[in-house]
């Protein structure tokens, strides 16, 4: 399971957030396409493509069960979550983990097919750049800081 950081959003604060509910489990810090409309609310997420605009899930990590020790929160299949809109400038911090291959700083990467992230190769709709490698919390995770370029 994975973490994400929501650094500079504009979604945040103009409310441009959608509710999407996925095939599969969907881990903080993934990458979704929208689908079709289940109703006035709610979305299906379906694996990024190269033509479209891709969604970042970020759940609030709620401990529910305060008697298990719950690093992180992974939201399971066909319970609704939040995935934000992005725009060009846009700031956040994923875990390492969900990158096919480790990034390095100034790498242009994109969405996969299993909701993470991989090497643009430079036609995708939706592009980040790999501002920065670091670590974070008491177990020193690997996390990189992206920037959107393109949506």
């Amino acid at each position: 399971m994975t973490k994400v950081n929501l650094g500079k959003l504009q979604a945040k604060s103009n409310g441009n957030i959608e509710s999407v509910v996925g095939a599969a489990a969907l881990k903080n810090g993934a990458l979704v396409a929208l689908g079709t409309a289940i109703d006035h609310e709610k979305v299906n997420a379906v694996a990024p493509t190269a033509t479209a605009e891709l969604l970042l899930v970020a759940a609030p990590e709620v401990k529910y069960d305060e008697t298990q020790d719950q690093l992180d929160i992974e939201t399971p299949a066909g319970t609704p979550v939040r995935a934000y809109h992005l725009t060009e400038g846009d700031k956040f911090e994923v875990e390492v983990a969900l990158f096919a291959a480790t990034p390095a700083v100034d790498d242009v990467v994109t969405g996969n097919a299993t909701f993470g992230y991989v090497e643009a190769a430079g036609t995708e709709k939706t592009k980040f750049v790999v501002e920065a490698l670091v670590t974070k919390y008491h177990d020193a995770r690997p996390m990189a800081r992206l920037r959107v370029l393109t949506v």
